[in-house]
């Protein structure tokens, strides 16, 4: 222990530090290329991410419009019929007015309304 010099020492700690700025400087390179392969592949995922998001909107859209569409025709068909005379029992115009409420809270057009309307101040419905 006696023949350890303080070049020696310092010789130790030098290296001791260059081994922890190597180990430092090796982990900050290997971050830097998987964060930037890992990008890529996110931004890849992410875009295939967006592509579907933006097709469930559109296929929403779609479904939508023809939702309204099919609740449109049913309550046409009931008015006409009901406007003809036909008879509708307790279960039909309950079914009616479902569809009738559903049509309204989707932004149903005024025809219907105003159909609605007239056969109901006329008590048919």
């Amino acid at each position: 222990m006696n023949d350890i010099t303080i070049g020696q020492v310092l010789a130790v700690i030098a290296a001791l530090a260059a081994l922890i700025t190597g180990g430092v400087k090796i982990k900050d390179a290997v971050k830097k290329w998987l964060t930037s392969m890992l990008s890529e592949k996110f931004a890849e995922q992410k875009k295939e991410t967006d592509e579907i998001k933006s097709t469930m909107a559109e296929l929403k859209t779609q479904l939508n419009a023809v939702d309204l569409e099919n609740c449109k025709n049913y309550l046409v068909t009931f008015l006409s019929a009901i406007e003809r005379g036909e008879e509708k029992d307790e279960i039909e115009h309950q079914r009616f007015y479902e569809e009738y409420s559903h049509y309204i809270d989707h932004g149903g057009n005024s025809y219907i309304k105003e159909k609605y309307s007239k056969l109901h101040n006329k008590g048919l419905i």
